[in-house]
C-alpha cells in the first residue's frame, strides 16, 4: 500500500511539473551586436496537454521577441496525423519570425511530412542545413541527423546554431558558434535536489550534460529542459521556456 501511495504521489507531482512551466530570462553580452536582440527558445514540447496556451501567449506577447527558435520534438514519434492539428493552436501564439529544427521524434514519425506542412502553413522556417542573416545575427539550423555542409560562422556576425541534440554538436560538429541552442535531454528527465540530473533519455546515470550553459571548445552551448516529455515523469525538473536578451551592454 505504501509503495502504491508513493507511486501515486510521484505521478501527481509529475503532472504538476509538466503543467507549471518556468520562464528563464537570460542576458548575453556581445560586442558583435549593435542593438538589443530578443529571442525565445522552446524545445521538446511533445504536444504537452497540460500547458495552458493562453498563459503561454500572454508571456510571449509581453516579451516581444524578435525571433522564436523551436529546437525539435514538438510531436511524438507515435503522434497520428489527426493529432497534428493540435500544433496549430500552439503556432497561432507567435507573431515573431519562427525558426524550426527537427528532433528525433519528428524524424521517426512516419507522417512527419504532413506535420511539416502545418509548420509551412504558419510560415515557420524549416532550418535544415541552412543559415539566414538577420541584422547582426547569423542563424544556422540543423535537423536531427541532418547535414552540416552549409552551416556558416561569419566573423562579423553573432553566430547562433539551432540543433536538437546537444551531443550531436559536442561530438560531431567542429565549427565554433557564439551560441548553440539545444534540448533533447529533458534536463536529465529526473533530477535530485542538490545533486542534479539523475538519469537522461539515454538512460545514462548522473549524465555529464543535462541543462544549462556549457563551454564547448570556443562555443557556448545552452541546453533547455524543454516544455514537455513523451513520458509524464518529470521530477524536480519543471518545464521551461527561455527568454534571451542579446545586447552589447550589461
Amino acid at each position: 500500500m505504501k509503495i502504491l501511495s508513493v507511486i501515486f504521489i510521484i505521478f501527481i507531482y509529475s503532472i504538476y511539473e509538466n503543467k507549471y512551466y518556468k520562464i528563464h530570462n537570460i542576458k548575453i553580452k556581445s560586442e558583435k551586436v549593435h542593438k538589443k536582440v530578443k529571442f525565445i527558445q522552446i524545445s521538446d514540447y511533445h504536444l504537452n496537454p497540460f500547458i495552458n496556451l493562453k498563459s503561454l501567449e500572454r508571456h510571449i506577447n509581453k516579451f516581444q521577441a524578435d525571433f522564436v527558435f523551436l529546437t525539435g520534438d514538438f510531436i511524438n514519434r507515435s503522434t497520428r496525423p489527426k493529432d497534428f492539428s493540435k500544433m496549430e493552436d500552439f503556432l497561432k501564439i507567435f507573431s515573431s519570425e519562427v525558426f524550426f529544427v527537427s528532433g528525433n521524434h519528428e524524424e521517426e514519425n512516419n507522417n512527419c511530412s504532413l506535420f511539416f506542412d502545418i509548420l509551412n502553413k504558419y510560415h515557420v522556417k524549416l532550418f535544415d542545413n541552412k543559415n539566414a542573416i538577420r541584422g547582426d545575427i547569423n542563424i544556422n539550423g540543423k535537423f536531427y541527423n541532418g547535414k552540416t555542409s552549409n552551416l556558416k560562422c561569419l566573423n562579423d556576425k553573432y553566430n547562433i546554431l539551432l540543433i536538437h541534440d546537444p551531443l550531436d554538436f559536442i561530438y560531431n560538429e567542429d565549427k565554433n558558434f557564439d551560441l548553440v541552442l539545444s534540448g533533447h535531454l529533458h534536463g536529465g528527465q529526473v533530477r535530485l535536489p542538490f545533486i542534479g540530473a539523475f538519469i537522461d533519455p539515454y538512460f545514462n546515470l548522473f549524465p555529464k550534460y543535462s541543462k544549462g550553459f556549457y563551454k564547448i571548445r570556443q562555443s557556448i552551448l545552452y541546453i533547455t529542459s524543454g516544455m514537455g516529455s513523451k513520458f509524464i515523469l518529470r521530477t524536480f525538473n519543471p518545464c521551461e521556456m527561455i527568454f534571451f536578451t542579446l545586447d552589447n551592454e550589461d
